[in-house]
């Protein structure tokens, strides 16, 4: 009895402790004085309006802030920017902060939509340790981590890795400047267009072996030749005929066109994905509200895909429209991998029961007289946390994201699940060696050989002693092979 709990006691009171909370560092947030500087500068200076004005040109984004119908001329569009810029510097200003990239590049779309919750750094700290935590989660960290880049902090940089997305290699600019073939042919324009296209397609190439999207994939590709065909045939030239601009630029929709239904068939990959997830855990409180956003944004793209793979989308509306799908997907997508992560998390943690009789012994022994160890105490956390996870898996469900993530303690219960598995596991162990080694030495095991059953000891000192003087395996009264 004094062997057992010396070593009940000696077993679980060395295991590590619960993890501590991390302090999560608050950002410092300078936009809005920057903005102001920058509306300052845009007001007064007629150099720095026409470096914008030729940044949005670049980026193939001028229909959105000014009317093009019947601008055939790159100095045309870029007379409308000027003077919308300095009709608008405040929003000129903000346009000019999300077109800002790592080391100044430019990105692919500009944002300038407000969200519906607050996304700073920490809270998209919480999310990322959230799922972490959670382990065996089905969320996609690759999309996850290009949802949350694209809520909070705008679309991706050229030095980042590749994203599903319409325009720009690996996040790059869009693929044409403004009527570009317009006649005088803009040589620098159409080779740009051609290298990014390739290295888009190429860096997308992962997401197109995919099944459910390598016909899509396969169609943009192809167009992808076509264009090249074409512009190559170009080469060394300055001038293009009206015939031969109005092929390019055909061309040239056709194949944004398959891009953009490529790009929302890998979104509405992900969202199946989802789907199938929810409807595992329908049970599950949120689940259904949550469920029914995902199908249906799922069902909304899927009709969007078709409508552009059917030529049914103008090309100065596709950027509009995929974009729009973007953020809707970024938003929801971000929702879902909270959801999943409560849920992962809740599993895990979810009573555990014990691994044996020994290890209920170790528990209750230790609870107790000893309620501080790190068992009880795991155990006791875990326990507490069933109601807390339900409360936040339903704020998740809906939308109310913060609410969810409020007051969690993601890496705690983590630690806690830990501790309960490694010391219940440990216990497994430790009645095995006790009940084996200790309490039945005459224990045997029974094995035949050349029709003779031949009894030795397991687990035992006899067993122990045998192998020092048998190290190839022998055991005494083992009949010897021929």
């Amino acid at each position: 009895m004094k062997i057992f709990f010396t070593a009940l006691i000696l077993t679980n009171l060395f295991f590590r402790p619960l993890a501590a909370v991390q302090d999560e560092a608050r950002p410092e947030d300078a936009r809005q004085e920057e903005a102001a500087s920058l509306s300052d500068r845009l007001a007064t200076s007629l150099f720095f309006r026409g470096e914008l004005a030729d940044k949005i040109l670049e980026a193939g984004m001028a229909e959105r802030f000014v009317d093009l119908k019947g601008i055939e001329t790159y100095s045309g569009a870029r007379s409308a920017l000027l003077t919308w810029i300095r009709k608008n510097p405040g929003k000129a200003a903000e346009v000019y902060l999300n077109m800002k990239g790592a080391g100044g590049k430019i990105h692919d779309s500009i944002e300038t939509r407000k969200m519906n919750w607050e996304f700073n750094p920490a809270f998209i700290a919480s999310v990322k340790a959230l799922n972490s935590a959670a382990g065996n989660s089905s969320v996609s960290r690759e999309t996850l981590e290009l949802a949350a880049r694209r809520l909070y902090e705008g679309p991706q940089a050229d030095t980042e890795g590749p994203e599903v997305r319409i325009g720009g290699a690996s996040g790059g600019s869009d693929l044409f400047s403004v009527k570009y073939a317009d006649y005088k042919l803009n040589k620098a324009g159409l080779e740009r267009a051609v290298r990014e296209a390739g290295a888009w397609l190429g860096s997308v190439r992962s997401e197109g072996l995919k099944i459910e999207i390598k016909g899509p994939y396969s169609a943009a590709f192809s167009l992808y030749k076509d264009f090249v065909v074409a512009a190559a045939s170009l080469k060394g030239r300055a001038v293009v005929t009206e015939q031969e601009s109005r092929g390019l630029e055909a061309l040239r929709l056709r194949l944004r066109s398959a891009m953009s239904a490529l790009s929302l068939r890998a979104r509405i990959s992900a969202l199946k994905a989802a789907v199938i997830s929810l409807d595992q855990a329908k049970e599950e409180p949120g689940a259904g509200e949550l469920r029914q956003a995902v199908f249906g944004l799922k069902a909304a793209l899927e009709a969007l895909a078709a409508r552009i793979e059917a030529g049914g989308a103008a090309l100065g509306e596709l950027g509009r429209l995929v974009n729009s799908a973007e953020n809707d997907f970024a938003a929801l997508y971000l929702r879902y991998s909270v959801y999943d992560g409560l849920l992962s998390l809740k599993r895990k943690a979810s009573a555990p029961g014990f691994s044996c009789l020994y290890d209920y012994a170790a528990y209750s022994y230790l609870a107790s007289f000893f309620p501080a160890t790190p068992y009880p105490a795991a155990r006791k956390l875990l326990g507490g946390s069933a109601a807390g996870l339900d409360t936040a898996l339903f704020k998740a469900g809906s939308g109310d994201l913060p609410g969810a993530l409020a007051g969690l303690d993601a890496g705690k219960i983590e630690s806690a699940a830990g501790t309960v598995r490694s010391s219940s596991e440990f216990n497994r162990g430790a009645q095995f060696f006790l009940g084996g080694f200790l309490l039945r030495p005459v224990e045997y095991k029974i094995t035949v050989r050349k029709s003779r059953a031949f009894f030795y000891p397991v687990f035992t000192i006899a067993e122990v002693a045998v192998k020092k003087r048998h190290p190839a395996g022998g055991r005494p009264g083992a009949a010897p092979e021929n």
